[in-house]
């Protein structure tokens, strides 16, 4: 699967450098000095784009681990830019050979003189070069905001209104990370960052929902570090993700359970507050909200519940809100949505458009349901390195009464 996937990659790109040199030689033929250097970089952008990807085929090892920010955002955004601008592009050239035939089968008219001047771009040239240039620069566009926009996290303290909640309780403290995604895109550096910020809060607890890690089980060293260095007076509790699944589950859960820490597999433990207890569940991850409802059954019979203890959820799609409802949960909180990834906003409140709506009923901040509470997660790091409107993000609760 993975070589299928990347002779795809490299098929689309190869396909995109051919039609883009034919058309530099073709339409700039009149303007030698500009086709020279507009083809010899070109040539360069291939290489900056194919260089990690054979690398890592032909096993000598991934450049982007140890190169440029820069570079490894450029590949990814470039790869999710080309297979889109690959159909822009097919549809533009056969609209213009359609138009091209028309007018020579059905247009006695001679053509245009602007077509045969030779000092001039003729209109269909100037959207064929703009089509040639267009994904480049925007993705080297995007990649420099993404660079300077990755060191900004946001630190959000949020009141979360819980129906009926114990009056000890009030004030009751959780910091909540979610979407780390250690690895390429979140390194060593995004990682303490993360840390001391989360730390520098004095939560009561901190919770991760899920996609800890990004896919690559070589950056396990970091995720295990980053976990041991968060501090919480009460303690630091984990569910999975799916993205924590991806490269070997079972290895990922008991790599992290042998380090010692408190992962929640639909499972449940009882959190002593000093007055009244809380108990915390964690469940696996599903896309299913009938297997959500039985994994969180199964986490809440994992302990006995104390007759006035808080149930407070920790899952990774949101959409297990649904089912924590039907099980009576006053409080859920997720991730998974990275708060839509793509918004347009004014101010904090107010969404003109938000590319989460049309994926998820929940996609970022507070849901209420029946009596019941959601928070959803905008996510501390990333797996894909571009970001609008929505920037990562360590998040404060604070537990109060809702009126």
């Amino acid at each position: 699967m993975f070589y299928l996937i990347i002779t795809i990659v490299l098929g689309i790109n190869l396909a995109w450098y051919l039609i883009s040199d034919y058309w530099l030689r073709h339409d700039l033929k009149n303007y030698p000095i500009a086709r020279k250097y507009t083809r010899i970089a070109l040539v360069l952008w291939m290489l900056i784009i194919f260089i990690p990807i054979i690398s890592a085929t032909l096993g000598l090892g991934n450049p982007l681990e140890s190169g440029p920010w820069l570079w490894t955002s450029a590949l990814y955004l470039w790869i999710g830019a080309i297979l889109l601008w690959m159909l822009g592009m097919g549809i533009v050239a056969i609209t213009i050979w359609g138009f091209k035939y028309y007018n020579k089968y059905f247009n006695n008219k001679e053509q245009q003189n602007e077509e045969n001047l030779n000092n001039h771009l003729s209109r269909r040239q100037f959207v064929k070069l703009g089509l040639v240039a267009t994904p480049p620069l925007i993705v080297s566009g995007a990649s420099v905001a993404t660079f300077f926009d990755k060191k900004n996290l946001n630190v959000r303290i949020i009141d979360l209104p819980v129906v009926n909640l114990p009056p000890d309780l009030e004030g009751y403290t959780i910091t909540h990370l979610s979407d780390t995604h250690v690895g390429i895109l979140t390194g060593r550096e995004r990682i303490e960052n993360i840390v001391q910020t989360a730390n520098q809060l004095k939560s009561n607890i901190t919770v991760i929902t899920g996609d800890i890690l990004d896919n690559n089980f070589d950056y396990m060293p970091d995720l295990i570090d980053f976990i041991g260095e968060l501090k919480a007076e009460q303690g630091v509790y984990l569910c999975i993700g799916n993205h924590d699944k991806i490269y070997d589950a079972n290895k990922w859960v008991n790599t992290v359970r042998n380090a010692g820490f408190n992962l929640l597999l639909d499972e449940s433990t009882i959190i002593d507050t000093g007055s009244t207890p809380i108990k915390l569940l964690g469940i696996d991850f599903s896309y299913s909200e009938l297997q959500d409802l039985k994994n969180i059954r199964r986490a809440v019979e994992y302990t006995n519940t104390p007759g006035n203890s808080l149930k407070l959820l920790l899952t990774h799609h949101p959409h297990a809100f649904d089912a924590a409802v039907q099980a009576n949960i006053p409080v859920t909180l997720a991730g998974h949505t990275h708060g839509g990834q793509l918004a347009l906003r004014m101010g904090e409140d107010y969404e003109l458009f938000n590319a989460g709506n049309y994926l998820f009923r929940y996609v970022g901040g507070i849901y209420k349901k029946e009596g019941n509470s959601l928070f959803v997660h905008r996510g501390s790091g990333d797996w894909f390195p571009l970001r609008a409107g929505v920037p990562t993000e360590v998040v404060q609760l604070r537990l109060v009464a809702q009126s």
